[in-house]
Formats: C-alpha cells, structure tokens, sequence
C-alpha cells in the first residue's frame, strides 16, 4: 500500500511539472516597428474628475542651452553603476535598459537587457497629457552620453513650445536598480490648462522557454482593493482592464527580472490594459496607470513624479521600495510556505556564504521537522515489506477470488497490528512542503549564477556532467529497495521504471533543485535504514 502511495506521490509531482509546460503557449517576438504606433503614448480618456493640486513656481532664471549636434541626438545614454539606459528624445521613454551586473548567460561577458524597444517592442514611458493640448515630444538633452560620478544622480531633457514646456528628469541611486523620473509642466500661456500623468510599460511576447521550468511572463499589478494581480497577455488580448486605485503599481513580469512603476503614494490611479496587436504581425501588449487631471495656473507649474524598477526579483532590495513589490517574486498557491522557506535559506547562506551548503541545511533542518511524522511512515512501510512474502503466498492462493483475497489480507493486517495507510498522512503533509521548496529555487534569482563546488558553477543550470541526477536516481533506487514492492505485476514493473524516468527528467533540471532532491533521499535512506533495523527487517 506505501508502495502506491510513493508511486501516486511521484506521478503527482510529475504531473506538477506538466501542468506547468503545458500551461505555456509558444510565443513570437514581435519588433515595435510591427506593431501600431502610437498606441502607446495614448492613455484612456477621462474619467475622473479635474482635481486641484498645489503649484509649484518655477526658478525665475531657469533656461537650457543645447549644442546644434546634440539637438539631433535620437536617443542619450546613461550610464549608472547598476544600469546602461537609453532614452528616445521623441517622447522620452525608456528604450534600452541594461542590468551591467548579470550576466545573459553563465560565463558569459554580454549583460542581461531586460528593456529593448528595438528588439521585442519592450519600452517603459511615463509622460503628461495636456486637456486640449498636444502632447509634448521632440525633447532634447545637453549631451548624448551621460556617466554618473555622484549620487543621486540626475539628467533632464525638455521639451517647449508657445504654451507650455516639459521638463523630464530622471534620477539615478548608487548600488540601485530604481530610477525616480519627474514631469515637470510649466504653464507659459495666460490661462489655466489642465494635465495628468500617465505610465505605461509596452512588450512583445517572448519566444524563449524552458519546457519543463516554465514561470509567468506577463503583466502584474498592484491595487488597494485587490492587492496584488496578474494579467495574462491572453487576458489582455481578450479585453481591457481598468481599475481605479489610489496607492498601485504596474510591472511587466518574467523569470528572474521584472520592471515596474510605482505611482506616488495616495494618488489616485485608474489601471488600464491594452492590446497592441497588428493583423499582419505578432502581439505586443501594454499595462499603465494614468492619474486624473491637475489645474496649472498661468505661469505655475506642477511636478508629477513616479519611480521605475527595472531589475532583478531581489527579495532584499524591492521588498523596501513598495508594499507589494516582493509579491513579483511568484511562489504560487503556496506562497504562505515557500516565503518563509526563502527567508531560513537567505539567513543561512548569510551565515555559510555559499546558497549550495545553505540548500543542504535547509533540507536538513526541513528533514527534522518531519523528523517524527517521517518515522511513522518509515515504520509502516518496514512492517509491511516484513509483511511482504505472506501477502504475495495469499495473492497467489487467492489469484482467482479477489474478494477472498481482500479479506484474508485484512485479517493478517489485523492480526500483526499493521495499519496499511499508517504512512500515508506523514508522507501527504510534507508534500505541500516539497512543492513550495521547488518553486523557491525555481524562482529565487539569488541562485542564478550561484556556484556551489567543483563543477557545480550555477545552481540555476543543469549539472554539465549529469553527475547529480545519476545519483539522485541511483538514490531513488536505494530508496525503493528499503520499501515493500508492490503486489501488483504492472505496478512493480512502473515503480522499477521511476528512478530512471527521474533521472532522465532531473538531467535538465536546475542543479540546484537536483541538490535538494538527492539530499533528502540520503537522508529519507538513512531514517529508513535504521528503522528497518531496528524492526529485524
């Protein structure tokens, strides 16, 4: 009876695993030049009412003065310690974003660019609506490079004409993925004009995909009413969200890496999804906030700021930006579990300074918690593998009454106290456990790139040479030996099977979720060993 358990148990994992590939629909990255423009500078109509706000008086003396060869610059470049950005003059969005400390690939010298405008439409804008007023765009810069050297450290670009200017600056923080942009209008004419902000992140589907370790790649927000929320690009597609908040964000999600907008706090927000898709190309989709209008006097202005995330799912670092932000960080349904799992394995690689060896505490720690529940299922499993040649000598005399069979069984179940389903609830309670410990290194960019020892460079990335996932199935096999085989012809041959099927399965699996896995059997092993000896087994 264990024996079904453990092989419902393994199918149950595996079935875990599908799901999630198959969850996954192939995607196409779609170039922003296929997709129609410019959508993404058109926030939704109003719907809320104008609000007066208090006016900020511009510096009397303030002018800007541009070189002739840098007013027809396309784009500028800034160059932080932890970011490479690029910014289009037309409208000021960001169009490239560089994380210059990871790494596209382990070993590998090209830096992760999470943003790319040119690549997969994938832009982030935060602009300012004017009420009967063109949208300001054609923005220039003092220079077409810009390195900072000090921090906070900020670059404005601007934009005029007859009735008002723009003025956009975006503020960079040392050892920081965060950049604080602000929309500064000021209004020239004589008469009152009404504005608003708006943020918007734009991206194509992505193409690339892991079968097997598939995770969301989509939109996200945050509101506070519903908390936090995903949205499909299939949602997206199918209709436009909106949904009116005061303190939110939105994000555009993938393995590892995110980008959000955080609006400022206690400002109302309507949350707004479209579809920016072609009939003659791919999908591009866009997620954005836009607040409600603001009365500018005449020669006042108004500052309508925001903050950018564009980096890594970094429990450490986006967990102090904003309420919510951490939740990016997608554990799932068991996120109750798999959070706290996170924070023992963060204070314990703290402590061992390598997340391998903090990985094989954690597993420890997690085998004596179970520790008692696992010995009671240890030990109806020895009892019925000490069970195991009377039940087969009943089988075969029983081969053609099945019924007859049932009941003698029972009675020697009964008569050697042996409870068949002992094991079952020790075994069931720590699956939940298993599962949300997988979606943790699964999810944890903090192991990306991670080493452990000799060849184990990446605890993200499958063992090179296999050797994990050989000894994980040859520990599977161990595993097996120590439990009662099934009685059933079919179920055995299966349950045979299982340890080369894991083996074949794990090979591509992160190294470090094959840790795991084999650690845990050594020590599942080694319970179980001494318990069989203990009971003459």
């Amino acid at each position: 009876m264990n024996s079904r358990l453990f092989l419902y148990s393994a199918f149950f994992f595996v079935t875990i695993l599908l799901y999630d590939s198959y969850s996954y629909k192939d995607q196409t990255v779609t170039p922003l030049d296929d997709v129609a423009e410019p959508s993404y500078r058109t926030p939704p109509p109003a719907e809320n009412s104008p609000e007066v706000t208090e006016y900020r008086k511009p510096d009397s003396d303030k002018t800007y003065t541009f070189t002739e060869r840098d007013k027809s610059a396309k784009k500028i470049n800034i160059d932080s310690d932890n970011l490479m950005v690029s910014i289009d003059l037309s409208d000021g969005s960001i169009v490239r974003a560089e994380l210059k400390k990871f790494k596209e690939s382990f070993g590998g010298d090209s830096n992760v660019v999470l943003i790319d405008a040119d690549s997969s439409g994938y832009r982030a804008s935060s602009d300012v609506q004017l009420s009967n007023l063109k949208s300001p765009g054609g923005y220039t810069s003092e220079k077409e490079v810009y390195v900072a050297d000090t921090y906070p450290f900020t670059v404005s670009i601007a934009s005029d004409n007859l009735k008002y200017s723009v003025t956009k600056k975006y503020t960079f923080y040392e050892s920081s993925h965060l950049i604080k942009v602000e929309n500064e209008v000021y209004n020239k004419s004589s008469n009152p004009i009404q504005a608003r902000y708006y943020n918007t992140i734009q991206r194509g589907e992505d193409s690339s995909s892991n079968v097997m370790l598939y995770t969301y790649t989509g939109a996200a927000f945050y509101d506070d009413v519903n908390k936090f929320s995903k949205v499909s690009f299939d949602d997206i597609a199918d209709s436009n969200l909106q949904v009116k908040t005061k303190s939110s964000w939105i994000s555009m999600l993938e393995h590892y890496f995110f980008s959000a907008w955080i609006s400022a706090k206690d400002t109302a927000q309507t949350i707004y999804t479209r579809n920016l898709s072609s009939s003659k190309s791919g999908s591009s989709y866009l997620v954005g906030s836009v607040s409600g209008y603001s009365v500018i006097p005449e020669n006042s202005s108004k500052i309508f700021s925001s903050k950018l995330y564009v980096g890594p799912k970094t429990v450490s670092e986006i967990s102090t930006i904003s309420e919510g932000l951490d939740l990016t960080v997608d554990y799932g349904v068991l996120t109750f579990l798999a959070a706290p799992l996170f924070w023992v394995l963060d204070k314990l690689n703290l402590f061992l300074n390598n997340w391998g060896l903090a990985l094989i505490m954690l597993t420890i720690f997690i085998k004596l918690l179970f520790f008692k529940l696992s010995e009671t299922s240890y030990k109806s499993m020895a009892k019925m593998k000490k069970l195991a040649p009377r039940m087969t000598a009943l089988k075969e005399r029983y081969a053609d009454n099945r019924q007859k069979f049932s009941e003698e069984l029972m009675k020697v179940y009964k008569q050697e106290k042996v409870n068949p389903l002992g094991g079952c609830l020790p075994i069931l309670v720590q699956i939940p456990v298993f599962i949300a410990l997988y979606w943790v290194i699964i999810e944890s960019v903090e192991m990306r790139h991670a080493p452990f020892i000799g060849w184990i460079g990446d605890l993200s990335s499958k063992d090179p040479y296999y050797v994990l996932p050989v000894l994980m199935g040859v520990s599977m096999y161990i595993q097996q030996k120590l439990n009662p085989p099934p009685t059933d012809a079919m179920q055995q041959k299966i349950f045979l099977a299982l340890p080369f099927i894991f083996t074949v399965l794990f090979a591509t699996f992160p190294s470090g979720l094959v840790l795991y896995w084999l650690v845990n059997n050594i020590l599942s092993i080694a319970q179980q060993y001494v318990i069989n000896k203990r009971l003459s087994v």
